[in-house]
């Protein structure tokens, strides 16, 4: 015998108590120093960079 059924993903329930999470304030780019980046290259991770912190 089989029974059909669905099963659902709990999802947690938020309480006056709980605490909120701490948001990141600024994006953090990381590139690896032995790279070699051209002024255009920089300016364009750079901007990428910028338009994160404008949606927040």
């Amino acid at each position: 015998m089989a029974i059909a059924g669905r099963l659902e993903p709990v999802k947690q329930v938020c309480q006056l108590r709980d605490t909120p999470q701490k948001a990141k304030t600024k994006t953090v780019t990381s590139i690896p120093a032995c790279w070699k980046l051209t002024p255009q290259q920089q300016a364009f991770i750079d901007a990428f960079a910028e338009d994160d912190t404008k949606k927040q």
